[in-house]
This record gives C-alpha cells, sequence and structure tokens, in this order.
C-alpha cells in the first residue's frame, strides 16, 4: 500500500497531525464551553455552534481525505498527481490544525 507513494514523510505529518488534533481536543474538554462555533459560513446565530465535541470532526475529516488521496495515488501512475495528492493532503492537515487551534484559543476559557 506505501509502495510507490513519494513523500512518506508528508503522509505520516498529515496523520500524525490529525491523531494530535483529536488528543488535544480531548484534553482540552474541560476548558471549552460546551458549544462552539465552527461553521462560520452559515449565517449569524445558532447555525454556527455545535457542541464541544464536533471540533473533532475537523480532523477526522482530514484522516479521510488522507486515506483517500492516499488510495487514488496507488492507483495512478504519473508521479507528478501522486506527489500534488500527497501534499495537498498535508496541506489539508495543516489548514485544519490552525483553524482548531484558532478556535480553542479563541474561545477556551484559560
Amino acid at each position: 500500500m506505501w509502495k510507490g507513494l513519494p513523500y512518506k514523510g508528508c503522509i505520516y505529518f498529515s496523520l500524525a497531525l490529525n491523531v494530535l488534533l483529536i488528543g488535544l481536543i480531548l484534553i482540552l474538554k474541560g476548558f471549552l464551553p460546551p458549544i462552539v462555533p465552527l461553521f462560520y459560513g452559515l449565517p449569524d446565530g445558532s447555525e454556527q455552534l455545535i457542541p464541544y465535541f464536533g471540533l473533532i470532526l475537523a480532523p477526522i475529516i482530514g484522516i479521510i481525505i488522507t486515506v483517500i488521496n492516499m488510495l487514488i495515488s496507488n492507483t495512478i501512475r504519473d508521479i507528478f498527481l501522486k506527489k500534488a495528492l500527497v501534499i495537498s493532503s498535508a496541506f489539508i492537515s495543516l489548514l485544519l490544525a490552525i483553524t482548531i487551534i484558532k478556535i480553542v484559543l479563541l474561545i477556551g476559557l484559560f
């Protein structure tokens, strides 16, 4: 499964970062209010809010994207597309981490 994949470090980085985010959310649950904003694209109000446990949704989606990109990379032959998929997985995970950390720092009761 890992054979022939370029930039394996990016895959490890992406998976580790998402697992660390899940751990961070679970560790900091005592410092978070019961309802947190996540869906900033929706109109202002209760549509943006979810229970604090819903913050785990973002890293789970990051793991799913990484696994799907890895599976697609195993089926294609073009090395450029393989590299693009692997790097995009790491980039998406990094953006998700920044988003979750900013939300936690914004609403955390430290």
